[in-house]
């Protein structure tokens, strides 16, 4: 088991992976920015950004020049660098499921001998990066959190190697390690074991709901599962969060001023921290006066544990690994779902007189 990674490395990681966005699709020779630029745009200090840019020297990214700046260089070609590709963004100093993630696939990697490098997609076209990795000689690569199955189709085309991560997009195409199906129907489940029948929901789509199929198919299982066992939906209940949940609060008002409201919300990822923020603003105590069911573990950032549900990002990066390796070496690999378990908080007590 890796040693659990601490904040100072995490900002050198994190300075690393800002540097190799910027210098990975630029062409052989080009500058980077100077070392004050990174500290500003990074907002860590000079050291950080110096164990930084050593790193990248080690790793046969860059030439610092003295006096003259910091250059990109053409690295050795070599097959044991994989490249994840992602559009996750990352916070100097909070570790959460997608940076836990990461760095246990890059742990489960360097056990193997290999080396895996994270460079964010943002805009870029399947087109602009598949010639950018073919550049630099990249024939391995992972793709994390895909929203189009064409950008998958590419890559995939012309990689030498190339699996998905956690899609978000719900075609298959190539081989796979998928998030759990199931998981509105566990919570909805548990919920009503523990006696709840007004169950709200809030989930989320960004500026476009099309981009993020999962959550649109979790919602519609909770539909079905409330109309399965004869419950009743307040439209009011049901709040779709937009792009970083700019609009959670008036959808919180919107919420527990039905009537009836709620006894209990079903809420999406990241949300939970503000839901939590505006519990306290306003007075209600989550687990109390509002029971809280979450997705994925934020607990580490909140003052009250929530029940949430969610997967192991070490079980995760294991059995991906194994399938990546296997894939490499030729294997039939099957397709997989992450397997996800209930973390049991404070913020659902049971309703129930028998328990």
């Amino acid at each position: 088991m890796p040693e659990k990674i601490g904040i100072r490395e995490l900002k050198v990681k994190r300075v690393t992976e800002y540097l190799l966005n910027i210098l990975l699709p630029l062409p052989c020779g080009s500058r980077l920015p100077g070392i004050r630029t990174i500290m500003k745009e990074t907002g860590t200090g000079r050291l950080t950004v110096a164990n930084a840019l050593q790193e990248l020297v080690r790793m046969g990214y860059i030439q610092i020049k003295p006096d003259r700046g910091i250059f990109r260089t053409k690295p050795t070609e070599k097959t044991d660098e994989i490249r994840l590709l992602h559009w996750a963004r990352h916070s100097p100093d909070y570790v959460g499921f997608v940076e836990k993630l990461f760095y246990e696939l890059e742990s489960q990697a360097a056990n193997s001998g290999r080396r895996i490098t994270l460079e964010h997609v943002g805009r870029r076209s399947a087109e602009e990066v598949t010639e950018e990795l073919i550049r630099h000689g990249v024939s391995r690569c992972i793709i994390y959190g895909a929203a189009s199955v064409d950008f998958t189709r590419y890559l995939h085309k012309h990689m030498q190697t190339c699996l998905e991560l956690l899609p978000r997009h719900t075609q298959q195409t190539i081989t796979e390690l998928r998030d759990s199906p199931d998981v509105t129907v566990m919570q909805v489940n548990y919920l009503l074991r523990k006696g709840y029948r007004r169950i709200g929901y809030i989930h989320y789509g960004g500026k476009n709901i099309s981009l993020y199929p999962v959550q649109t198919m979790r919602l519609l299982d909770y539909y079905r599962l409330m109309a399965e066992n004869g419950l009743r939906v307040n439209p009011q209940w049901v709040f779709h969060c937009q792009a970083n949940y700019e609009n959670l609060e008036e959808g919180l008002e919107q919420i527990m001023s039905s009537d009836p409201a709620p006894e209990v919300l079903i809420v999406c990822g990241y949300a939970v921290i503000k839901v939590c923020e505006w519990c306290r603003k306003k007075k209600i105590q989550p687990g109390k006066d509002l029971a809280i069911f979450s997705v994925d573990d934020f607990n580490d950032l909140l003052p009250t544990v929530v029940t949430t549900i969610t997967n192991n990002p070490a079980e995760i990066a294991q059995t991906f690994w194994q399938m990546f390796q296997q894939t490499e070496r030729g294997e039939k690999v099957e397709n997989a779902y992450t397997k996800l378990f209930i973390l049991t908080g404070q913020t659902v007590p049971s309703r129930n007189d028998a328990e």
